[in-house]
């Protein structure tokens, strides 16, 4: 969820640096290279700039968690603030640093470009006559100087007002400022020295105006892009920050929310599951601000102690000794208590208080709570019943989400299955699996009465307790090409009518930047100027439109059989009469269905769909076709001969025939009328399509 950020400095506390347990070179491993930086030496300019921590811009960092001192990792690397030291020699034509954005890379090279995002390539989207809001911290030594900040292009061309700083003090103080780029063109902020002498700098923030942010900014620093493009799936909850995210691959890659809390400038940033740095920019207090904004309930994952699986679980949390297991209490009991409390407790209690002293007086009425994620084997139930237990003594009320694993069956499954019908059958439990189009077609019977699941042989029962939220589901494999979205939809009409069993569920992952994807399938792609919404996206769209009760709705007929190519879902709005179906048609042949509403009502029918008859088609197109790409990214006079740039209307002519990045998707949803209808009515399904119907009582 992080992706929707719209703050455009990468590694902007300069904090990855010397990160623990991440791979060699994945960061800055040397106190004169900066993770997303470069240093700036304009003219004859010469000094030098190396990270330090003897200045820390938080004085009193706030240290929540109680760890051993004397284990064998290195807390004090948990909290060390740096901020970089410039020594300027001489000036020249400006000493100083440039940050250069969100960067780019080519997917499908080797792992240093697979997992770093540390672009010293100009990669701010300036867009032309957009104004930019500046805020960064300096401290001289005894410096009597002052700083030019700028956006400069590629090329090296100013792209934006110059702003002037001068009186540097001799402690830390912000500066703030506004810049207007001057063209749309990729960009870096420059920030130069004028003079010789001492200075340090720290956290720099650059936030495009409010009109580029969704709503306005009233709701966090979000992208409206994307915001509005997830908005526009009328989401009911939201799970933050992630699965596998938040369990974290080790030990300093654990999620710890109170680190994500308060003033940015006061937040821990730490190394996640998937290579990022991850500043905590956007951190609990901002997801839970996200999900009220999109009227979705929140749906927070907590980290066990116990790290991810598929990393090896590198770290259990000790329960040997009962210091370990105060110590355990004290940092992941304690945690989710705190949690709860900074989510739904009064304004007098210590963490609604700090809620209130945030903007929030009023609770965020948390209702779930999920613990661990695709977690199995004895070290995991141990520290979940733990925390399961802890939680539900003060929280009665409080609806804790399990874990059946990383796969859809198997002894993984078995297992966490027979530990959740045994000593949890009150939770809501979290399912994951990415399988192929022929499993989806198949399986749209999986969440039936009598399905069995699990080696115990219970069935999904709806006189038992324990509900399920299908966490993670995609085709992985073809890379969000339109067959995937037709058989998914086909998968989803079985979630639908098996409502009462299925409470929650959402596609995985949601967004993707483009050069940078760690898998396939995902259900927004962007870079830094725009998106595309994967055909996916779209039959989500389609599907998130429903009634509050589910009825029977008979098999569409091929002549006197079922059409086993026809998968529908019917759902009524008992209060307003309002009819939805939902359909897929898979089969490249346009069908003639009739429908029979049982009843004389009058309706307003229409259908919107989604449909192509080259099912291979992809609405992101290929990985690196993206804005910042090479490729698509260079002057095209370049192509052009020596002997012809000076021809007249070469360069427009280059232009017209360069290669450019459009955010035009090639399947998108149509609206048809059918008119008003009564009784018995007949309608077209498009070939290959997915779609709703939708028939509003005419009154």
């Amino acid at each position: 969820m992080t992706a929707v950020c719209a703050q455009l400095i990468q590694n902007n506390s300069f904090q990855a640096y010397n990160v623990p347990d991440a791979p060699a070179n994945e960061f800055s491993t040397c106190d004169s290279v900066f993770f997303g930086w470069t240093v700036v030496s304009k003219g004859d300019a010469k000094g030098s700039a190396r990270a330090v921590a003897d200045k820390p811009l938080v004085k009193n960092l706030k240290r929540h968690y109680d760890f051993d001192p004397n284990d064998k990792y290195d807390d004090e690397q948990r909290y060390k603030q740096y901020s970089v030291r410039f020594e300027v020699e001489n000036p020249g034509d400006g000493f100083g640093i440039a940050a250069n954005g969100f960067g780019i890379a080519e997917h499908g090279r080797g792992k240093e470009f697979y997992y770093s995002n540390n672009t010293q390539t100009p990669s701010i989207p300036a867009v032309k006559d957009v104004s930019y809001d500046l805020g960064m911290y300096l401290q001289g030594e005894a410096y009597k100087g002052g700083f030019k900040v700028y956006l400069e292009d590629k090329d090296g061309n100013v792209n934006s007002n110059v702003l002037t700083f001068t009186g540097i003090p001799d402690d830390w103080k912000k500066y703030e400022g506004t810049l207007k780029a001057l063209n749309s063109a990729d960009s870096r902020l420059c920030i130069v020295a004028d003079a010789p002498g001492v200075f340090y700098l720290d956290f720099v923030t650059l936030l495009p105006e409010a009109s580029q942010l969704w709503n306005d900014g009233k709701n966090g620093p979000f992208r409206k892009d994307l915001m509005q493009a997830l908005a526009d799936l009328k989401p009911t909850f939201m799970r933050f920050p992630g699965g596998c995210a938040s369990e974290g691959p080790n030990y300093f890659g654990q999620v710890f929310w109170k680190n994500s809390i308060g003033s940015p400038e006061e937040r821990i940033g730490f190394r996640n599951h998937w290579g990022y740095w991850t500043s905590q920019y956007v951190g609990f207090y901002e997801y839970l601000l996200m999900a009220e904004a999109l009227g979705a309930t929140p749906l927070p994952v907590l980290n066990n102690g116990v790290t991810c699986q598929f990393a090896g679980h590198q770290y259990v949390a000790p329960l040997d000794t009962e210091e370990d297991r105060a110590r355990f209490n004290s940092i992941f009991v304690q945690d989710a208590l705190d949690f709860i409390e900074f989510c739904n407790g009064p304004v007098d209690s210590k963490w609604g208080a700090l809620r209130a002293e945030m903007g929030h007086p009023e609770p965020f009425n948390l209702k779930y709570l999920g613990i661990g994620n695709e977690n199995r084997g004895d070290a995991f139930w141990e520290r979940f019943d733990i925390m399961y237990n802890a939680v539900k003594e003060k929280y009665p009320e409080i609806v804790v989400v399990s874990t059946s694993g990383a796969a859809d069956a198997g002894k993984e499954f078995d297992a966490n299955m027979k530990e959740i019908d045994s000593k949890y059958a009150n939770t809501i439990v979290d399912e994951h699996y990415y399988k192929n189009n022929d499993w989806f077609y198949s399986h749209r019977d999986r969440y039936n009465s009598d399905k069995v699941r699990g080696a115990e042989e219970l069935t999904y029962d709806r006189n038992r307790p324990t509900r399920v939220f299908v966490g993670e589901f995609a085709n992985n494999m073809t890379n969000n090409d339109y067959a995937s979205a037709m058989a998914e939809a086909a998968y989803w009409t079985g979630l639908e009518r098996n409502s009462d069993m299925v409470v929650m569920a959402a596609y995985a992952p949601l967004f993707c930047k483009k050069g940078y994807n760690k898998w396939n399938s995902n259900l927004i792609w962007f870079d830094n100027r725009g998106m595309w919404r994967s055909c996916n996206y779209y039959y989500q769209k389609l599907f998130s439109e429903a009634g509050d009760r589910a009825f029977f709705m008979s098999d569409a007929m091929k002549g006197s059989a079922p059409d086993t190519t026809i998968y529908t879902s019917p759902t009524i709005d008992t209060a307003t009469g309002e009819i939805f179906i939902k359909f897929v048609n898979a089969e490249a042949v346009d069908k003639r269905i009739t429908v029979n509403t049982g009843s004389g009502t009058r309706y307003e029918a229409e259908m919107e769909f989604i449909s192509s008859h080259d099912t291979s088609l992809k609405n992101q197109k290929e990985q690196n076709y993206y804005s910042s790409h090479p490729d698509y990214n260079k002057d095209p006079m370049d192509n052009v001969p020596p002997g012809m740039k000076e021809r007249p209307g070469m360069r427009e002519m280059a232009w017209r025939f360069a290669k450019r990045v459009s955010y035009n998707e090639a399947v998108v949803p149509h609206t048809v009328d059918l008119g008003t209808v009564k009784g018995k009515f007949e309608f077209t399904m498009p070939e290959n399509s997915v779609g709703i119907l939708r028939l509003k009582p005419v009154k």
